[in-house]
Protein backbone atom coordinates (compact mmCIF):
# COMPACT_ATOMS: atom_id res chain seq x y z
CA UNK A 1 0.00 0.00 0.00
CA UNK A 2 3.27 2.37 0.60
CA UNK A 3 4.45 1.74 -2.62
CA UNK A 4 1.13 2.26 -4.50
CA UNK A 5 0.71 5.96 -2.29
CA UNK A 6 4.79 6.60 -3.26
CA UNK A 7 3.83 5.93 -6.54
CA UNK A 8 1.27 8.46 -6.80
CA UNK A 9 2.59 10.98 -5.56
CA UNK A 10 5.33 10.50 -7.81
CA UNK A 11 3.13 10.94 -10.65
CA UNK A 12 0.86 13.75 -8.99
CA UNK A 13 4.54 15.97 -8.66
CA UNK A 14 5.27 14.94 -11.94
CA UNK A 15 2.40 16.01 -13.69
CA UNK A 16 2.26 18.95 -12.09
CA UNK A 17 6.15 20.15 -12.99
CA UNK A 18 5.19 18.62 -16.77
CA UNK A 19 2.03 21.34 -16.78
CA UNK A 20 4.44 24.26 -14.99
CA UNK A 21 7.03 23.47 -17.89
CA UNK A 22 3.99 24.04 -20.61
CA UNK A 23 3.21 27.35 -20.03
CA UNK A 24 6.23 28.84 -18.98
CA UNK A 25 7.56 29.60 -22.33
CA UNK A 26 10.96 30.38 -22.86
CA UNK A 27 10.80 33.96 -20.74
CA UNK A 28 12.28 31.32 -17.79
CA UNK A 29 15.51 32.66 -19.66
CA UNK A 30 14.99 35.69 -18.41
CA UNK A 31 17.34 37.43 -16.03
CA UNK A 32 14.39 38.51 -13.73
CA UNK A 33 15.51 42.64 -14.76
CA UNK A 34 12.39 44.41 -15.77
CA UNK A 35 12.00 48.09 -17.40
CA UNK A 36 8.96 48.49 -15.45
CA UNK A 37 8.96 51.56 -12.98
CA UNK A 38 6.64 49.35 -10.30
CA UNK A 39 5.01 46.01 -9.76
CA UNK A 40 1.37 46.29 -9.16
CA UNK A 41 -0.26 44.11 -7.42
CA UNK A 42 -4.22 43.64 -6.34
CA UNK A 43 -4.60 44.58 -2.27
CA UNK A 44 -8.13 42.57 -0.71
CA UNK A 45 -7.47 43.11 2.81
CA UNK A 46 -10.48 43.47 5.35
CA UNK A 47 -9.71 43.81 9.45
CA UNK A 48 -12.08 44.40 12.10
CA UNK A 49 -11.69 45.20 15.35
CA UNK A 50 -14.04 46.08 18.85
CA UNK A 51 -13.58 50.16 16.97
CA UNK A 52 -13.61 49.48 13.52
CA UNK A 53 -13.58 48.08 10.25
CA UNK A 54 -11.34 48.37 7.59
CA UNK A 55 -11.71 47.06 4.03
CA UNK A 56 -9.86 47.47 0.86
CA UNK A 57 -10.53 46.61 -2.55
CA UNK A 58 -8.28 46.43 -6.13
CA UNK A 59 -9.46 46.72 -9.58
CA UNK A 60 -7.25 46.45 -12.63
CA UNK A 61 -8.57 48.16 -15.87
CA UNK A 62 -7.70 47.22 -19.59
CA UNK A 63 -8.02 49.35 -21.94
CA UNK A 64 -6.80 49.80 -25.46
CA UNK A 65 -4.88 53.06 -26.75
CA UNK A 66 -7.31 56.31 -28.28
CA UNK A 67 -3.76 57.27 -29.98
CA UNK A 68 -0.14 56.69 -30.56
CA UNK A 69 2.76 59.30 -30.68
CA UNK A 70 5.64 57.97 -32.72
CA UNK A 71 8.79 60.20 -32.94
CA UNK A 72 11.13 59.74 -35.76
CA UNK A 73 15.17 60.86 -35.56
CA UNK A 74 17.08 61.59 -38.86
CA UNK A 75 19.88 63.32 -39.70
CA UNK A 76 21.92 65.42 -42.39
CA UNK A 77 25.92 66.08 -43.14
CA UNK A 78 26.84 68.87 -45.55
CA UNK A 79 29.80 71.02 -46.19
CA UNK A 80 27.16 73.77 -45.11
CA UNK A 81 24.35 74.81 -42.89
CA UNK A 82 22.47 75.82 -46.32
CA UNK A 83 22.87 72.74 -48.10
CA UNK A 84 22.35 70.59 -45.23
CA UNK A 85 19.47 72.29 -44.28
CA UNK A 86 18.52 71.65 -47.50
CA UNK A 87 18.85 68.21 -48.17
CA UNK A 88 17.27 67.17 -44.51
CA UNK A 89 14.31 69.00 -44.97
CA UNK A 90 13.71 67.17 -49.19
CA UNK A 91 13.76 64.62 -46.65
CA UNK A 92 10.97 65.52 -44.40
CA UNK A 93 8.70 66.53 -47.36
CA UNK A 94 8.94 63.63 -49.03
CA UNK A 95 7.89 61.55 -46.08
CA UNK A 96 4.97 64.02 -44.89
CA UNK A 97 3.63 64.24 -48.51
CA UNK A 98 3.10 60.40 -48.38
CA UNK A 99 1.87 60.45 -45.10
CA UNK A 100 -1.81 62.18 -46.73
CA UNK A 101 -2.26 58.85 -48.11
CA UNK A 102 -3.00 57.84 -44.40
CA UNK A 103 -5.28 60.60 -43.87
CA UNK A 104 -2.62 62.62 -41.23
CA UNK A 105 -3.85 65.86 -40.52
CA UNK A 106 -1.57 68.88 -40.68
CA UNK A 107 -2.23 69.28 -36.96
CA UNK A 108 -0.91 65.96 -36.31
CA UNK A 109 2.60 66.34 -37.25
CA UNK A 110 5.83 68.40 -36.10
CA UNK A 111 8.81 68.72 -37.03
CA UNK A 112 11.63 69.52 -33.90
CA UNK A 113 14.87 70.74 -34.41
CA UNK A 114 17.12 69.02 -32.34
CA UNK A 115 20.93 70.49 -33.20
CA UNK A 116 23.35 71.92 -35.57
CA UNK A 117 26.74 70.93 -35.20
CA UNK A 118 29.94 71.03 -36.88
CA UNK A 119 31.99 67.97 -37.73
CA UNK A 120 35.14 67.12 -37.48
CA UNK A 121 37.93 64.64 -39.60
CA UNK A 122 41.57 63.70 -39.33
CA UNK A 123 43.75 64.11 -42.19
CA UNK A 124 46.67 61.34 -41.27
CA UNK A 125 50.29 62.01 -42.96
CA UNK A 126 52.59 59.65 -41.89
CA UNK A 127 52.94 59.01 -38.32
CA UNK A 128 51.03 62.38 -37.30
CA UNK A 129 47.58 63.37 -37.87
CA UNK A 130 45.51 67.04 -38.54
CA UNK A 131 41.98 67.62 -37.51
CA UNK A 132 40.41 69.55 -39.80
CA UNK A 133 36.51 70.98 -40.47
CA UNK A 134 34.44 68.91 -42.54
CA UNK A 135 31.25 70.96 -42.45
CA UNK A 136 28.21 70.65 -40.20
CA UNK A 137 25.07 68.15 -39.27
CA UNK A 138 21.73 68.71 -38.71
CA UNK A 139 19.61 66.52 -36.29
CA UNK A 140 15.56 66.96 -36.70
CA UNK A 141 12.48 64.90 -35.45
CA UNK A 142 9.25 64.01 -36.82
CA UNK A 143 6.71 63.24 -34.62
CA UNK A 144 3.36 62.11 -35.91
CA UNK A 145 -0.11 61.26 -34.16
CA UNK A 146 -1.97 58.69 -35.27
CA UNK A 147 -5.51 57.05 -33.73
CA UNK A 148 -5.80 53.56 -35.24
CA UNK A 149 -3.22 50.66 -34.41
CA UNK A 150 -2.83 49.68 -38.14
CA UNK A 151 -1.21 52.63 -39.34
CA UNK A 152 2.20 52.65 -37.18
CA UNK A 153 3.26 49.70 -39.42
CA UNK A 154 2.37 51.81 -42.80
CA UNK A 155 4.12 54.69 -41.50
CA UNK A 156 7.36 53.08 -40.47
CA UNK A 157 7.42 51.54 -43.75
CA UNK A 158 7.00 55.30 -45.64
CA UNK A 159 9.63 56.62 -43.31
CA UNK A 160 12.54 53.67 -44.77
CA UNK A 161 11.72 55.47 -48.10
CA UNK A 162 13.33 58.25 -46.96
CA UNK A 163 16.35 56.94 -45.15
CA UNK A 164 14.92 57.37 -42.09
CA UNK A 165 15.12 54.55 -39.95
CA UNK A 166 15.49 55.47 -36.08
CA UNK A 167 11.88 55.31 -34.38
CA UNK A 168 13.14 57.00 -31.06
CA UNK A 169 10.06 55.93 -29.20
CA UNK A 170 5.69 55.05 -29.49
CA UNK A 171 3.41 56.97 -26.69
CA UNK A 172 0.41 55.48 -26.03
CA UNK A 173 -1.95 57.81 -24.48
CA UNK A 174 -6.01 57.87 -23.87
CA UNK A 175 -8.34 60.59 -23.99
CA UNK A 176 -10.66 59.91 -21.36
CA UNK A 177 -8.67 58.81 -18.29
CA UNK A 178 -10.91 60.96 -15.91
CA UNK A 179 -13.56 58.97 -17.32
CA UNK A 180 -11.54 55.42 -16.03
CA UNK A 181 -10.92 56.97 -13.04
CA UNK A 182 -14.89 57.22 -12.22
CA UNK A 183 -15.75 53.27 -13.89
CA UNK A 184 -13.24 52.27 -11.43
CA UNK A 185 -14.06 54.77 -8.19
CA UNK A 186 -17.60 53.62 -8.50
CA UNK A 187 -16.70 49.95 -9.04
CA UNK A 188 -14.64 49.82 -5.41
CA UNK A 189 -17.31 51.59 -3.51
CA UNK A 190 -20.23 49.38 -4.69
CA UNK A 191 -17.76 46.65 -3.71
CA UNK A 192 -16.59 48.02 -0.41
CA UNK A 193 -19.85 48.61 0.89
CA UNK A 194 -20.87 44.42 0.18
CA UNK A 195 -17.71 43.47 1.94
CA UNK A 196 -18.67 46.07 4.97
CA UNK A 197 -22.16 44.26 4.94
CA UNK A 198 -20.78 41.21 4.92
CA UNK A 199 -18.89 41.65 7.51
CA UNK A 200 -20.86 43.85 9.90
CA UNK A 201 -23.54 40.92 9.46
CA UNK A 202 -20.90 37.86 10.22
CA UNK A 203 -19.54 39.60 13.54
CA UNK A 204 -22.85 41.24 14.79
CA UNK A 205 -21.91 44.87 14.69
CA UNK A 206 -23.24 47.92 13.55
CA UNK A 207 -21.37 50.91 12.04
CA UNK A 208 -22.04 54.71 12.68
CA UNK A 209 -20.90 58.44 11.82
CA UNK A 210 -19.39 58.92 8.68
CA UNK A 211 -16.51 56.61 6.99
CA UNK A 212 -12.84 57.49 6.38
CA UNK A 213 -11.13 56.54 2.89
CA UNK A 214 -8.03 56.73 0.64
CA UNK A 215 -7.03 55.85 -2.29
CA UNK A 216 -4.46 54.94 -4.80
CA UNK A 217 -4.87 55.23 -8.58
CA UNK A 218 -2.01 54.11 -11.22
CA UNK A 219 -1.12 54.11 -14.69
CA UNK A 220 0.89 51.79 -16.25
CA UNK A 221 1.97 52.39 -20.25
CA UNK A 222 3.35 49.60 -22.37
CA UNK A 223 6.79 51.27 -22.97
CA UNK A 224 7.69 50.50 -18.71
CA UNK A 225 6.20 46.73 -19.23
CA UNK A 226 8.37 44.92 -21.72
CA UNK A 227 11.25 42.36 -20.34
CA UNK A 228 14.24 40.66 -22.31
CA UNK A 229 15.30 36.79 -22.84
CA UNK A 230 17.48 35.04 -24.44
CA UNK A 231 17.18 31.65 -25.20
CA UNK A 232 20.16 28.74 -25.89
CA UNK A 233 22.34 26.57 -24.18
CA UNK A 234 25.99 27.20 -25.27
CA UNK A 235 28.78 24.90 -24.75
CA UNK A 236 32.04 26.09 -22.65
CA UNK A 237 35.48 25.89 -24.40
CA UNK A 238 38.44 25.01 -23.27
CA UNK A 239 41.85 25.57 -24.65
CA UNK A 240 45.08 23.65 -22.67
CA UNK A 241 48.32 24.47 -24.43
CA UNK A 242 51.86 24.54 -22.71
CA UNK A 243 53.20 27.92 -25.12
CA UNK A 244 52.20 30.83 -22.59
CA UNK A 245 52.76 33.15 -25.78
CA UNK A 246 50.12 31.88 -27.92
CA UNK A 247 46.97 33.72 -27.85
CA UNK A 248 43.78 32.02 -28.32
CA UNK A 249 40.69 33.65 -30.29
CA UNK A 250 37.25 32.57 -29.84
CA UNK A 251 34.42 33.43 -32.30
CA UNK A 252 30.87 33.67 -30.39
CA UNK A 253 27.83 33.16 -32.14
CA UNK A 254 25.49 35.39 -32.32
CA UNK A 255 21.98 34.93 -30.24
CA UNK A 256 19.14 36.77 -30.65
CA UNK A 257 17.25 38.94 -27.90
CA UNK A 258 13.86 38.28 -27.31
CA UNK A 259 11.56 40.58 -25.92
CA UNK A 260 7.57 40.82 -24.22
CA UNK A 261 4.77 42.66 -23.01
CA UNK A 262 4.68 41.50 -19.39
CA UNK A 263 2.02 43.59 -18.24
CA UNK A 264 -0.09 43.90 -14.82
CA UNK A 265 -1.01 40.76 -13.43
CA UNK A 266 -4.25 40.25 -12.75
CA UNK A 267 -3.96 37.94 -10.06
CA UNK A 268 -5.17 39.38 -6.45
CA UNK A 269 -7.51 41.98 -8.01
CA UNK A 270 -11.06 42.07 -6.23
CA UNK A 271 -12.43 42.42 -10.43
CA UNK A 272 -10.86 42.89 -13.81
CA UNK A 273 -12.55 44.72 -16.47
CA UNK A 274 -11.41 43.87 -20.30
CA UNK A 275 -9.95 40.75 -18.56
CA UNK A 276 -9.45 38.83 -22.09
CA UNK A 277 -7.86 42.01 -24.10
CA UNK A 278 -4.90 40.83 -26.25
CA UNK A 279 -3.94 43.94 -27.99
CA UNK A 280 -1.62 45.82 -26.06
CA UNK A 281 -2.82 49.22 -24.17
CA UNK A 282 -2.74 51.28 -21.02
CA UNK A 283 -3.86 49.59 -17.72
CA UNK A 284 -4.96 51.36 -15.03
CA UNK A 285 -5.40 50.25 -11.72
CA UNK A 286 -7.25 51.82 -8.55
CA UNK A 287 -7.01 50.50 -4.59
CA UNK A 288 -9.72 51.45 -2.31
CA UNK A 289 -9.45 51.82 1.49
CA UNK A 290 -12.49 52.69 3.75
CA UNK A 291 -12.21 51.93 7.04
CA UNK A 292 -15.87 52.56 9.35
CA UNK A 293 -16.30 53.23 12.60
CA UNK A 294 -18.16 50.56 14.71
CA UNK A 295 -20.68 51.21 17.52
CA UNK A 296 -19.31 49.93 20.62
CA UNK A 297 -22.36 50.70 22.98
CA UNK A 298 -24.14 46.74 21.40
Amino acid sequence: MKTISTKIAFLLLLTFSLSNAQISGNQVYGTGNSNRNSTATGVRSVSVNNSSLSVSVSILMNTKADGFVITFGLNEEAETVKECNSKINKRIDGFIARLKSLSIKKEELYVDFIAQTKVYDFEVNGTTSKQFEKGFEIKKNVIITTHKVSNLEKVITMASEFEIHDIIKVEYYNENSNEVHATLFDAALEMAEVKKEKYLKSFRKRSIGTPDATETFEVYHPKNQYKTYQAYESSEVETYSNNRNTNYMKKVARKNKSFYYDGVSSGGYDKVINSNQTEVGIQYTLTLTVSYKIDTSI
